[in-house]
């Protein structure tokens, strides 16, 4: 990986270090994107008024996973048995990505991986696609620098990576100015050496405008890229299996605690545990949607203090939004993946129990 083309890129702020990690190894790391703009975004969220169903204030998905603690609460979700779809994403990924690799390009590529979580299912990739092209470079992008760090930090551990092919982008990708700085990178590293993104974990279904990110993606591929989408399936929008959704994460203590360490992490709150509530509906008839969220149950006003010393006001039964999830039906995954101008190479769905299932799915850039 050449650093004068890094040099060169038009990318704010063009700041290349190494990252070293105690007693661990060092790769390389562009310079973490506008943190200002990004804190300001997640006190607007938490200033939103009142609501009772968890659609007011909220910790977005670019903030939900930043922070020691929710990093490494969210590793323990990943390994839960108890939160089921996670966990089972994880142990049956190899061999649905040999299902999907039919849709690959023939020619070497290069991996991007957006929100690489806790960088097994990266591992299963960079094996493979190393044997194609054993100069691969590898570039993991993720708004929460700790979680990012672990997943790069068990990934070289476990592979011997070389860590001058490891480039490690603490971003968040929801943002439009960043996934253009992206594509200016890739285009000034590799030229016209095709590239692998990867959105895995169901990460596209945490964020609140899906279609409008899956869009984002979309602009970023040339005709040889192929974009790897992981989503939660669902074979029916029936309003009876919102229960049976909701009931994947309620007997969760680790996705418990995930939710409680986000809510710590960006507020001053005490955290009651008990007043975590798992919300769900049908959503626009195209998905299952489970929010999980914190209820003021006090009785009374609470001010919640933010690290910028200001205070938002939390008024009794009103909710913080945690975390968000969906499951699609086969109709609303359609009908996104046609309005970002997305075209299916290969797919495969497993099931999970029920009527719920994993989708993965080998996209390209239609025309």
């Amino acid at each position: 990986m050449a650093v004068e083309s890094i040099a060169r890129a038009a990318i704010p702020p063009p700041v290349l270090r190494t990252r070293v990690e105690p007693d661990g190894p060092a790769w390389l790391e562009l310079g973490p994107d506008d943190r200002t703009a990004r804190f300001m975004r997640l006190v607007s969220d938490l200033s939103r008024g009142y609501d009772d169903a968890g659609n007011g204030k909220r910790i977005g998905c670019g903030h939900a996973y930043t922070g020691v603690d929710p990093a490494v609460a969210w590793t323990m979700v990943c390994r839960d048995p108890l939160c089921g779809a996670p966990r089972q994403s994880i142990e049956s990924f190899p061999r649905r990505w040999q299902a999907v690799r039919t849709g690959m390009p023939a020619q070497a590529c290069h991996l991007v991986s957006f929100g690489p979580g806790d960088g097994r299912k990266d591992g299963v990739l960079l094996e493979d696609l190393s044997l194609a092209n054993p100069d691969l470079c590898y570039l993991p992008v993720d708004a929460g620098e700790e979680l990012l760090h672990l997943a790069v930090r068990g990934l070289i551990g476990r592979l011997d990576l070389p860590t001058d092919r490891v480039l490690s982008l603490p971003w968040d990708f929801s943002l439009a100015e960043n996934a253009a700085a992206l594509r200016r990178l890739l285009d000034e590293l590799f030229g016209s050496t095709p590239v692998l993104f990867s959105l895995l974990g169901n990460t596209l279904a945490h964020v609140d405008d899906d279609t409008a990110l899956l869009r984002r993606f979309a602009s970023l591929l040339r005709p040889g890229d192929r974009l790897l989408l992981e989503v939660e399936a669902t074979t029916s929008l029936d309003a009876g299996l919102v229960v049976d959704a909701v009931g994947e994460y309620e007997h969760s203590a680790a996705f418990g605690e995930f939710v409680a360490a986000g809510l710590r992490a960006h507020t001053d709150l005490v955290v009651d545990q008990d007043s975590v509530e798992l919300l769900g509906d049908v959503e626009d008839g195209r998905a299952l949607v489970v929010k999980a969220a914190y209820r003021n149950r006090t009785g009374r006003d609470v001010l919640i203090g933010l690290a910028n010393r200001s205070s938002v006001r939390f008024a009794p039964d009103d909710t913080i939004r945690v975390a968000l999830s969906r499951k699609y039906s086969a109709e609303g995954l359609s009908a996104m993946l046609a309005a970002a101008g997305l075209t299916v190479m290969a797919d495969v769905c497993t099931g999970t129990g029920g009527p719920f299932g994993l989708a993965l799915l080998m996209l390209a850039a239609c025309g």
